[in-house]
């Protein structure tokens, strides 16, 4: 199986109307959506697409009550790290940031289960993939067992390197910053794996933390039959992640309110990814 995915749907209105011509017109078939929108943007997604829940806790308002979460949400219920924040409180207020971790994880997952039903499979990651942290890994696995939820997949992203070691005609089109991001993500996998494990949790192959933001057509045709023939090769599933859910100016909601994360949503590269959805071409796994 080949997950051709794409984050952040339910951002708001305009970004979640372009994934979902992604789905009409290109190879989408599986959607990561925030928690916390109206019920009806969920069934707008055909039935024959995967949705995931994209657990938030970097960016909006919190699902669980402010005043028990004060580490990571302010007075207002908006959220108050960055992954970089979020890392930190795992290496020095470890004990009270899971707890707070769980309170919100688990309000966001019994929302989920709510819309979905809650004897449905259930994939889940999170955005900016902040349950890479072992702290929140935990936690989530936990609030997993907690609530026996029938885990359908579990994003990994621990981008395996071999696929761009054999292309380097790439070589010098990294970016240092994702490069960063891929080496610390697989860092904090290893922290992870066995519990993973352990559990059983199902997960694949993952392409899309290297050029994350950059998945341009170019880029994708020369690296997918790279990643296809590795997933074959350990008899795992592939998933491609996407940010097509491109917004412009003009139609920036009101529930986005970080700077930073405005520009990310903002940029035009989001267009690019979205061309790229619309024309690559793949045969199952």
């Amino acid at each position: 199986m080949i997950y051709i995915s794409a984050d952040d749907y339910a951002l708001c209105d305009e970004a979640s109307k372009h994934i979902l011509e992604c789905v009409q017109h290109g190879v989408l078939n599986k959607i990561s959506a925030f928690p916390g929108a109206d019920e009806s943007l969920y069934h707008q997604i055909p039935s024959d697409v995967s949705l995931s829940l994209h657990i938030n806790l970097v960016d909006g308002k919190c699902m669980a009550n402010s005043d028990e979460i004060n580490l990571i949400a302010r007075k207002d219920g908006r959220f108050l790290h960055s992954f970089g924040g979020l890392f930190f409180l795992w290496l020095f207020k470890r004990k009270k940031f899971e707890a707070q971790v769980y309170k919100e994880i688990h309000a966001q997952v019994l929302f989920w289960k709510n819309i979905i039903g809650a004897d449905k499979p259930v994939f889940l990651d999170t955005h900016q993939h902040t349950h890479m942290i072992p702290s929140i890994f935990r936690m989530l696995l936990k609030v997993v067992e907690d609530e026996k939820i029938n885990l359908k997949y579990l994003r990994i992203p621990a981008e395996p390197v071999l696929p761009f070691v054999k292309t380097p005609s790439l070589y010098f089109s990294y970016s240092p910053v994702n490069l960063v991001k891929q080496w610390l993500l697989k860092f904090l996998w290893l922290f992870n794996k066995s519990a993973a494990k352990k559990q059983g949790i199902p997960q694949a192959v993952f392409f899309g933390i290297l050029f994350s933001g950059n998945m341009d057509f170019k880029r994708v045709e020369k690296l997918l039959p790279k990643f296809i023939k590795l997933a074959k090769k350990r008899n795992n599933n592939l998933e491609i992640l996407f940010h097509p859910g491109y917004i412009l100016p003009n139609e920036v909601c009101t529930e986005i309110k970080n700077a930073k994360f405005k520009t990310f949503y903002l940029s035009d590269k989001r267009k690019i990814e979205f061309d790229t959805v619309n024309k690559i071409s793949v045969k199952e796994v």
